[in-house]
């Protein structure tokens, strides 16, 4: 009986020595994949961001006399004759607007038609396309954004709930906690301490054809309810109520700016991801177009 429970002793242990082993294993399994998945997909993401060079050209006039009227052909005449054609090719010169403003969404479109936006905010690894599926809402939480099968899938709003012009009242846009940082890795990391908070608080948000600054004014830990399912945000007292409560959000990891605060109609862009430290929670943080907070500081003092 003696040797029966030391045998039976010494196979759990042999049990759970393998057991972590292989938790330990397939840890390191993870993120290698994880690693190098990232790796080629923050080569392609080079390869296709591209900006477009905007050159506005007005027609120049053109002079009705070519040559000035002489008796003799002369080399003074000559030159006179240059000076006329170069100020009438000159009168309008060409206006080329800076490359930054627009992005070509043509090559994003080659690799993914569903590429919508483009997200990006100095100061952080934070530099991706936007995706929408008109299939399924949850397709891109596995699949990458040229649409190979990726464990960190991509950043993405749902079509049920989001047009994907972000002229919504709230656009949420989803992302992976990455252990490498990527997508949305560094999100919490950044926005959960206060200098980082307001040293990225700029957001540029590439449109077709269209560039939008946004300034962040929110980041707090929240539940897991389903925002956009839960309030109508096209109704002013939803609208004023859900902003109003999260910028009361006092916990750790919780930062403000009290100096901004969006109004109904404003439109907002809330980038989710899982809280770091209670998966079954959210961080969320919140942006405000900057047109719109313009717009607000135009309207004259009831």
């Amino acid at each position: 009986m003696k040797k029966n429970g030391k045998l039976k002793y010494i196979i759990l242990i042999f049990v759970c020595l393998n057991c972590i082993g292989a938790c330990i294993f397939l840890n390191l399994w993870y993120q290698a994949l994880e690693k190098d998945d990232g790796e080629a997909l923050e080569a392609l993401r080079d390869s296709i961001k591209r900006f477009e060079t905007v050159i506005v050209q007005t027609e120049a006039p053109v002079s009705d006399e070519t040559e000035p009227v002489t008796d003799t052909y002369t080399d003074t005449a000559q030159s006179a004759s240059t000076d006329v054609l170069e100020t009438a090719q000159t009168t309008e010169p060409i206006q080329t607007l800076p490359q930054s403003e627009l992005l070509d969404f043509e090559p994003l479109w080659e690799v993914n038609p569903e590429i919508c936006a483009w997200l990006e905010i100095d100061g952080t690894r934070i530099d991706y396309p936007v995706l929408q599926s008109k299939d399924s809402d949850k397709k891109y939480l596995n699949t990458a954004y040229d649409g190979s099968p990726y464990i960190g899938g991509a950043l993405y709003t749902e079509a049920t709930y989001n047009n994907n012009d972000f002229d919504d009242p709230v656009t949420v846009i989803y992302g992976h906690t990455m252990r490498s940082g990527n997508l949305f890795g560094t999100l919490q990391k950044t926005y959960s301490v206060e200098s980082t908070f307001y040293e990225c608080s700029d957001i540029r948000l590439y449109l077709p054809g269209e560039t939008r600054e946004y300034t962040v004014f929110a980041a707090v830990p929240y539940s897991r309810i389903h925002l956009l399912h839960t309030y109508d945000f096209s109704n002013t007292y939803w609208y004023n109520r859900f902003f109003g409560d999260a910028r009361r959000i006092r916990e750790i990891g919780a930062n403000i700016n009290e100096d901004i605060c969006p109004e109904a109609g404003d439109r907002v862009i809330i980038m989710s991801v899982c809280l770091s430290e209670d998966t079954a929670r959210r961080y969320l943080v919140m942006a405000v177009y900057n047109e719109d907070l313009a717009d607000n500081s135009a309207e004259p003092s009831k």
